[in-house]
Order: structure tokens, then C-alpha cells, then sequence
């Protein structure tokens, strides 16, 4: 059986939400990444636009397994300024090498997906399993079920019910 489990950033909460959202549908262990200083109000705004336009790795705090644990890992990340959030892009760079396989999920209020998507491959060396995008307004309104169902069920097993045929032959 492979082994799975989900690695998330959030600032705002929302990735937070599609995390828990995936977890609870497929009993996937959970893990989150922390920035080592909070970024509230203003502050915390304007951190992220330097972060993120100056390349930085901010200090980071993750108290999940080594991700060699993992067969697959699922990456949950915003997506700042059609870049990656600083705090996942420190956690890549220093865990690349432990991730056989990942899936990027990326939560966007905008655009920049694809560049980041771009990104995250180049950090790690190797382009994602699976990639989805969700909209930031999608997550807080509860409309993303379906797509991380739909993203939980390219992992599950495929055995045909007892009984059946594989493509019409018995």
C-alpha cells in the first residue's frame, strides 16, 4: 500500500482548509510547516512581499516524519505574487532530496500557478505526479471537494468489483 502523506503551508488559513479537507477524506497523516515568526497584520503583508521578491528562505519549524517515509507526498502551498510562499520554498530546499514523488496542490487568489508549479519542479529536481489548482475562493466556499476527491482517488487501489470484467473480457 503506498504510503501518503500531506505537507502544508498556510498563512491565512486557507490552505489549512483544503489540507484538512484531504486529509479527513483519505486518512492521510497531516503535517504542518510554520513560519518561526508570525506574519500578522501589515507586518506580516509586507514580509511576504520581501520574502518572496528577494528570493529569502525565512526560519521555518516542521515536526512531521522524514518525507523518504513517504511514497508520495502531497505539497499544499499559496501561491505569493505568482511565486511560492517563502516558508514552503525554505522547507523544499532543505527536505528536496528526502521526496521520491509529490503532488502540488497550489491555492491561488489570482494567477501564477503554472510559474510556481515551474518553481517547486526546479527546486526539487523533478516535475510533480499530479498538479491542481484551487482558487482561494473555492476552498473558502467549500466548492473543492470534488477536485480533492477526484486527486484522492488517482492513489487508491484499482481492483474491478468482484464479479466484473477489465475492459468487457472475461
Amino acid at each position: 500500500m503506498t504510503q501518503v502523506g500531506i505537507i502544508y503551508y498556510s498563512r491565512s488559513g486557507t490552505g489549512r482548509m483544503a489540507a484538512e479537507r484531504l486529509a479527513e477524506m483519505s486518512n492521510w497523516p497531516l503535517y504542518e510547516i510554520r513560519d518561526d515568526n508570525a506574519r500578522i497584520g501589515l507586518s506580516g503583508d509586507i514580509r511576504c512581499v520581501i520574502d518572496t521578491l528577494i528570493g529569502r528562505h525565512p526560519p521555518i519549524h516542521y515536526e512531521g516524519p522524514g518525507l523518504d517515509s513517504f511514497d508520495d507526498v502531497i505539497l499544499i502551498s499559496p501561491v505569493w505574487l505568482r511565486s511560492l510562499a517563502a516558508p514552503m520554498r525554505a522547507f523544499l530546499r532543505h527536505h528536496r532530496r528526502e521526496i521520491k514523488n509529490y503532488t502540488a496542490i497550489l491555492v491561488l487568489s489570482g494567477y501564477g500557478g503554472l510559474q510556481t508549479l515551474d518553481e517547486m519542479a526546479t527546486i526539487i529536481g523533478m516535475k510533480p505526479r499530479f498538479t491542481l489548482l484551487l482558487k482561494q475562493y473555492d476552498v473558502l466556499g467549500e466548492a473543492c471537494g470534488d477536485a480533492l476527491y477526484n486527486l484522492k482517488e488517482h492513489f487508491e487501489p484499482r481492483h474491478p468489483p468482484e464479479g466484473s470484467s477489465v475492459c468487457g473480457l472475461r
